[in-house]
Formats: structure tokens, C-alpha cells, sequence
């Protein structure tokens, strides 16, 4: 009996602080799941995560009273269990993002040593605090901490053309991805055409396509598509400036040269087809975020129905 409740004790643990910490991650705002759906994945997730802290505190050895009192074991085992999972379960389970590993790991090691110090009976006051520390900053320091090493910004991507007969029949697709409402798209669209003025570039200027993505300090990257993309280019991301690229006949010229730029990159290139070939009337933009995910975009010089691959 002693044995079972010693089970349904870390398993609730451990259940509950992960789902908890998940929960308060996403109502305060600093979730790095990027949506409601994987919340409610980390949450089922958890579940089986519970069993398993369950039966390693069964399996733990039972400690006398006299070294009751230190919980370092507890709290070691418990952190190893949840480094373990998230990493069984980036492995073995869903291809996850870096954010999302972030995620799974700020759930599950608290959750391990909250269940394991519940079931060792740790009733220092000390250690539930210590407890209650971990988990808050569990919910409040992962996305900081991940934005911070990984240069998150609030990136937007525009790609436009000149307003003449030879770029006539140029679209891309999508043509907005990350605004809440028309007013903000059309605020970014002037807010393009300022810095392309700004630039020296004094001819009409048409928006294909602008997206948005990721949050924190701003950075703009304008692109000047001017004739089909036959070779593949990577157009370092800036660094929280503006940067104007401009397709040439061989290369792309950046402006102003010397702003700062990030290691990952646009990528930009012609589709091709099963055998390698080349299709001159279609290409690929391919806008990195900091998260690990990508979105996939299509310029084309005809009218396309879907716009995407």
C-alpha cells in the first residue's frame, strides 16, 4: 500500500507541474510552442511522463530518517527523468523544433523533481520553496533566455518589383503572413516604399509579397526581384536594421553594405523539376524564424491559382 501511494503521489506530481507549467507559459504569453495545439500536446505528453516518474519512485531505494533530510538525490534523479523524456521524445517521437525541445525540457525536469521530492516526503519548508522557484522560472525564463541566444526578432520580409511591362505578370504567394488586421499590412507596405525611396530607388514600386514573423526588436528586409531566379542565393537576415537587396543580372547588391546581418539566411531559388531541371517562370522564397521553422513562399512570372509547392 505504502508502495502504491508512494506511485499515485509522483505520478500526480509530475502530471500536474508539467501541465501547469505549460498552462501558465501560455496564458502569460511566453510560450514557445507557437501554438494552442502544442500545448495540449506537452499536456497528453505528460501523461505518460507521469507513469514513468511514478514507477522510478517506486523503484527508488528507501532512505532512513536521518538522511531524509537532503534532497539532492531526489532533486537529480528527478531532473535526469525529465531530461531523458524530452529527449526520447525529440528523437523518437514528433520531428520538434529547437523552441518546442526549449519547451518540453522547461515542463518536464521540474515536473521530475517536484514528483520525486513528493515522494522521497521532503517537508522542508526550504525545499518547497526551492520547489516553487524552479517552477517559476521554468514558466518565466526559457523564452527570454531562448530569444536572447537566438537573435529573436520581429523580422518582415517584403519582396517587390517596379511598376512596368516586364514585371507585369511577377506574383508571389502568400502576399501578407503574420499581421492581425489590413491596417497593419498596409502600414508596413508604406513603411517599405519610405526606405526604398529613402534608398535612392525612385521609380513605382509594387508589393508582391510581405511577411511577419517572430517578435522583439524590429528588422526589415526588402527584396528587389527584377527577372526570373535562375540560381539558388542566401540573403543573410539582418540584424535588427534595413536592408535592401536588389536582384542584378549575377549578383545581388545589398544596401546600405555594412549593416549588420545575422547567420541565418532568406534563401531564394528556381523551382525544380523531378529531373533537375530548371523552370525559369518559378521560384522559392524560404523565410527563416528564430524558432527553427521556415515558411515557404512562390514567385512565379504567370498567374498561379494556389501559389505554393
Amino acid at each position: 500500500m505504502r508502495l502504491l501511494s508512494r506511485f499515485g503521489l509522483a505520478a500526480l506530481a509530475g502530471f500536474s507541474v508539467s501541465s501547469l507549467i505549460a498552462l501558465a507559459s501560455y496564458s502569460l504569453g511566453l510560450w514557445l510552442g507557437r501554438n494552442s495545439y502544442n500545448l495540449r500536446w506537452i499536456i497528453y505528453a505528460s501523461i505518460p511522463f507521469g507513469l514513468l516518474v511514478g514507477v522510478a519512485a517506486v523503484l527508488q531505494p528507501k532512505r532512513n530518517q536521518e538522511r531524509r533530510g537532503t534532497p539532492i538525490i531526489a532533486v537529480l534523479v528527478g531532473a535526469v527523468l525529465g531530461l531523458i523524456y524530452t529527449f526520447l521524445v525529440a528523437i523518437y517521437g514528433l520531428a520538434v523544433l529547437p523552441a518546442f525541445i526549449v519547451v518540453m525540457a522547461s515542463s518536464w525536469v521540474p515536473g521530475g523533481i517536484s514528483a520525486m521530492l513528493v515522494a522521497d516526503r521532503t517537508k522542508r519548508l526550504s525545499v518547497l520553496i526551492g520547489v516553487t522557484v524552479i517552477c517559476v522560472v521554468a514558466v518565466v525564463f526559457p523564452e527570454p533566455a531562448f530569444n536572447l541566444l537566438t537573435h529573436n526578432q520581429q523580422l518582415t520580409v517584403a519582396l517587390i518589383t517596379s511598376c512596368d511591362t516586364s514585371t507585369a505578370q511577377l506574383e508571389a504567394r502568400p502576399e501578407t503572413v503574420g499581421f492581425d488586421s489590413n491596417d497593419e499590412v498596409q502600414a508596413a507596405k508604406t513603411e517599405v516604399l519610405e526606405h526604398v525611396r529613402n534608398l535612392g530607388h525612385t521609380e513605382t514600386i509594387r508589393v508582391l509579397s510581405i511577411i511577419r514573423a517572430g517578435k522583439g526588436r524590429k528588422s526589415l528586409a526588402i527584396i528587389i526581384v527584377r527577372a526570373p531566379i535562375t540560381k539558388d542565393v542566401a540573403l543573410p537576415v539582418p540584424d535588427g536594421s534595413t536592408v535592401l537587396y536588389t536582384q542584378g543580372p549575377s549578383t545581388w547588391e545589398k544596401n546600405p553594405a555594412n549593416s549588420a546581418v545575422l547567420r541565418r539566411a532568406i534563401m531564394m531559388g528556381p523551382r525544380r523539376s523531378t529531373n533537375s531541371s530548371v523552370d525559369v517562370r518559378a521560384a522559392y522564397f524560404d523565410v527563416p524564424d528564430s524558432e527553427g521553422a521556415t515558411l515557404i513562399g512562390r514567385i512565379v512570372f504567370e498567374p498561379v491559382a494556389n501559389g505554393y509547392y
